[in-house]
């Protein structure tokens, strides 16, 4: 970001145009705020993109400059596009409102500049980033693959750091993620590149499966309540997982760089030192034993996986990795789907193309007239497009973001306009520095970013035009005022509701949650590789993760959920315990698999039942009475009350069994919970005639 801002400044300022200097740096930043991932190709194709949007916006602001009307049409129609826009992901999604503020800057312009020149100036700045992307490829042309699997790498250690807090694997998770997806995203013809990919790839395998065994120690690290010597050492072993984790990623980027294991080798046989030794032991002794045992095996499993991606590294090509190169999912949701009246994107392009082409519209009409103690009506414009979002939840949220970060801001605007106005070269050097901590900050925290764009964006109109530092106070109002429209629009126009996104997003990640246990019980059975089990509990956590995040939207959108029992928030808390559950069932289960029996009566009763509540949820039906599905697993306990009666208890057998009952138990509490949501609720009139039949009766 700051290469990309220091150019067009520098240019600008020295050709004595600003206002071509201000278009050229805004194009530069909103195409450089585009993270696309994956490797050098994908920002390419992304920027280029980026590129000619922005000169056909230009264009087009340029065309409706003082026309109100012309100016409010047309924003209609970018807002309408830039909402449906946001079906099709994440960096549609950015795209969107990037353009929608170079349209509300570019035609509030007074006076406009000429279209050649700012179509040039914008053209140039955008590709100045395009330029800047493909600078790197021929000095490090697989950077970003090394980079994101170290990355993936400091996200598994801070797990080892923090194995009990969820959203720490879920990022670990996450992060392992795009190391695949940015290596699946680079293409070369390079000698010697396949057998990189290949070491890279064995280290993403390594990194998540020690990312699940990581869970599985935590958990039995939780039941060792009674021996504080063996939780002691189980924490040393984890400490020193974490240490190791992040020497594997500074190996990743820096081939001298050579982790030792030493330290964990120790700790690890410390841990299993303590455990006692079952020979000779009979009875319950022995079935302690064994417990212990298989603790101490899960903390050598992390041992074996950790030295995998030490050999991983040293190796040219490892002769055990096969990088099956993961497609991006091909299911896109269709024009037709998100021209649906009933979509969120439809809507919020609809809300977000009203609002935003009336305050244009409107705003041009009353260019120069003080309105509310607001001249530049373009500030109210631009901070409308930053509040509304898809869900009123989520427009909540960054609202009192934007509100609390806009003053922030202003106030920072207010003392550097102050101290820099009538010094080009000082406020383009303050604005490379705030536009770079703005970009380094974006992607951590909203509000922060919010709090360094409000004096970027008022230095770069000081820059432009004659003002002065009372623009800051200006913003402000704008700002708050927006703010309220805001609401006021995604409450009442239209609005989309967590609520109703919930239960499908329950359903989803029930679904995932069912197929994770058909792949843990499938190893059981050994019909699923057990390289399997971390890739489907990894899709059922981001799964749940995503009904979290709708959960938490949803309880900023009705105080009913925080002042009444709400069946939705107790499913979803359901929901993340089963895939807990599940995960830590995976965990426990040895590279060769537990044998089960009746493990495949057992997959295929629990998946049916997760299968049954997540098609009712879809339909807003109660679901059926699925049982006792504890019965399901009486085979597999007749089975451990025989082998108890001769002594030779399976490893591992009950303390699977105890998991899959907690499991068993689960589904049916998710049901319940699902049915008491489906539930027909009376009206109050209706309950009021039925209290009174109960009565006389």
């Amino acid at each position: 970001m700051a290469l990309a801002l220091s150019a067009p400044l520098a240019v600008g300022i020295a050709m004595g145009r600003r206002d071509l200097a201000v278009l050229a740096t805004l194009a530069a930043f909103f195409t450089s705020l585009m993270e696309p991932g994956g490797g050098y190709g994908r920002h390419l194709r992304v920027y280029a993109v980026m590129t000619a949007l922005n000169v056909m916006v230009l264009m087009l602001a340029l065309a409706c400059a003082g026309h109100a009307v012309a100016a409010g049409l047309t924003m209609l129609v970018l807002g309408i596009a830039a909402g449906v826009a946001t079906a099709w992901g994440s960096v549609p999604a950015s795209v969107g409102p990037a353009v929608l503020i170079l349209f509300i800057i570019a035609q509030a312009f007074s006076p406009a500049p000429a279209l050649g020149p700012s179509v040039a100036a914008v053209a140039l700045g955008s590709a100045w980033v395009v330029l800047l992307a493909v600078i790197p490829w021929p000095v490090a042309p697989f950077a970003p693959a090394d980079l994101a699997v170290a990355t993936a790498w400091l996200a598994v250690a801070d797990l080892a750091a923090h194995p009990d807090v969820d959203r720490m694997r879920v990022s670990a998770l996450a992060a392992l993620e795009q190391a695949r997806d940015t290596l699946s995203s680079i293409r070369s013809r390079r000698p010697g590149w396949s057998g990189r990919s290949a070491r890279l790839w064995a280290v993403i395998v390594a990194g998540s499966r020690v990312t699940s065994l990581v869970s599985a120690v935590e958990d039995e690290r939780r039941r060792e309540t009674s021996d504080p010597a063996v939780r002691a050492a189980m924490d040393d072993v984890l400490h020193e997982v974490g240490h190791l984790a992040r020497g594997i990623a500074a190996g990743v980027v820096d081939a001298r760089h050579a982790p030792d294991s030493r330290a964990l080798d120790q700790a690890v046989d410390h841990l299993r030192a303590l455990a006692p030794d079952p020979d000779g032991l009979t009875g319950p002794a022995l079935h302690d034993a064994l417990l212990a045992r298989s603790r101490v095996r899960s903390t050598r499993r992390l041992r074996r996986r950790l030295h995998d991606a030490m050999d991983a590294l040293l190796l040219p090509d490892p002769p055990d990795a096969k990088p099956d190169r993961p497609r991006r999912p091909v299911a896109r949701p269709t024009l037709a789907a998100a021209l649906d009246p009933r979509s969120t994107a439809l809507r919020h392009g609809l809300r977000l193309g009203v609002a935003a082409g009336l305050s244009v519209g409107a705003f041009t009409a009353l260019a120069g007239t003080p309105v509310f103690g607001i001249t530049h009506g373009q500030w109210v414009s631009i901070a409308l497009v930053g509040v509304l979002r898809p869900t009123l939840g989520d427009s909540i949220q960054v609202t009192a973001q934007r509100a609390a970060g806009t003053a922030l801001g202003a106030v920072l605007a207010l003392v550097l306009l102050v101290a820099l106005t009538g010094n080009a070269w000082a406020l383009a050097g303050a604005i490379v520095v705030i536009g770079a901590l703005a970009a380094w900050l974006q992607p951590v925290n909203y509000l922060w970013f919010v709090v360094l764009f409000t004096p970027l964006s008022l230095m770069l109109a000081v820059l432009g035009s004659p003002l002065d530092a009372s623009i800051a106070l200006e913003r402000l109002i704008a700002t708050g005022i927006a703010c309220g429209a805001g609401l006021a629009i995604a409450t009442v126009l239209w609005p989309s509701r967590g609520g109703a996104q919930l239960p499908r997003a329950l359903a989803r990640a029930l679904r995932a949650a069912a197929h994770d246990l058909d792949g843990a019980l499938g190893v059981a059975e050994g019909r699923v590789p057990r390289s399997q089990m971390t890739e489907r509990n990894r899709a059922a956590l981001l799964a749940m993760d995503d009904a979290a995040r709708i959960t938490q939207a949803r309880m900023a959108e009705s105080i009913e959920a925080f002042s009444r029992p709400d069946p939705l928030a107790a499913l979803e808390a359901s929901t993340m315990q089963l895939v807990r559950d599940i995960g830590t069932l995976a965990g426990r289960i040895p590279t060769e698999g537990v044998t089960i029996p009746g493990a495949g009566h057992v997959r295929t009763t629990l998946t049916s039942a997760l299968d049954t509540v997540a098609a009712a949820l879809e339909a807003g039906t109660v679901p059926p009475d699925p049982g006792d599905l504890t019965t399901c697993l009486n085979t597999a306990h007749d089975a451990l009350t025989h082998d108890e009666t001769t002594g030779s208890v399976p490893m591992g057998l009950a303390g699977t069994l105890d998991m899959l009952d907690t499991i068993a138990t689960s589904i049916t509490r998710i049901a319940d919970e699902a049915g008491r949501w489906a539930a027909p609720r009376p009206t109050t009139r209706h309950a009021r005639w039925r209290r009174m039949a109960a009565a006389s009766s």
